[in-house]
């Protein structure tokens, strides 16, 4: 089982936070710009941990129940009811599942 840096999972939010410092910086590098917006940079990043172990695709009630059974986190109300709004069916990975959830927007 791989070792959990606490550290490495973002707590603040926004563009003045630590990781939206980082996007900003690679979005300032020409041609590496990408338009994404991220509705809670600790919910996401929180998810996209909690689903480390998840074996993709995978259907949306075995992701909702990995969220629902993890331990509490910040923002956890908000994503688990906009994933239990998404559609019944199989997702390809945490960008699909992020972007359908309207967590993140392309």
């Amino acid at each position: 089982m791989s070792q959990v840096k606490k550290d490495q999972i973002p707590d603040a939010e926004g563009p003045e936070s630590k990781t939206g410092e980082v996007i900003n910086q690679q979005n300032a590098i020409e041609g590496q710009r990408k338009e994404v917006n991220v509705e809670s940079y600790s919910g996401v990043s929180k998810l996209a941990d909690l689903l480390k172990d998840v074996s993709f695709p995978a259907p949306k009630s075995k992701i909702l129940r990995y969220v629902v059974q993890s331990e509490d986190f910040k923002d956890k109300d908000k994503i688990t009811s906009a994933l239990s709004k998404l559609k019944d069916r199989s997702y390809n990975g945490v960008a699909d599942l992020t972007t359908s959830a309207g967590l993140v927007y392309k």
